[in-house]
């Protein structure tokens, strides 16, 4: 088995948890990894992109949660517009535009308009 091998299916499982707490650590662990991809020189969980970003279209297509003992409301669609200020597509200008008009949460917003940015933006 490479090396590469085990992170990354370790990674898979909590990006697929039905915990959405694990769920968001593997998103921002994703984004984490990304930035870091300006100093090391590459994204180790970059062969997971799609699938990143499939489960955060997914995260955004529901309606964001409550806060709870632990958790902020909204914590979910941080998380998953996060991830598509990176790896947002021009499919995915729709469903982030929905997400900008339906959101009362400042910080939701900043970042949703950050994604649609990126969503706007032709690739290469």
């Amino acid at each position: 088995m490479d090396e590469v091998g085990i992170p990354l299916q370790a990674f898979g499982a909590l990006l697929h948890s039905q915990n959405i707490d694990m769920v968001c650590r593997a998103l921002n662990m994703y984004q984490v990894a990304a930035a870091y991809t300006q100093v090391s020189g590459g994204n180790p969980l970059e062969p997971m992109a799609d699938e990143v970003r499939q489960v955060a279209r997914e995260i955004l297509s529901r309606p964001p949660v409550e806060a709870g003992e632990d958790i902020r409301a909204g914590f979910d669609h941080v998380s998953a517009l996060n991830v598509l200020t990176n790896l947002a597509e021009p499919q995915d200008a729709e469903l982030i535009a929905t997400v900008l008009t339906s959101t009362t949460n400042d910080e939701i917003r900043a970042v949703a308009n950050l994604a649609a940015a990126t969503a706007r933006t032709p690739p290469g």
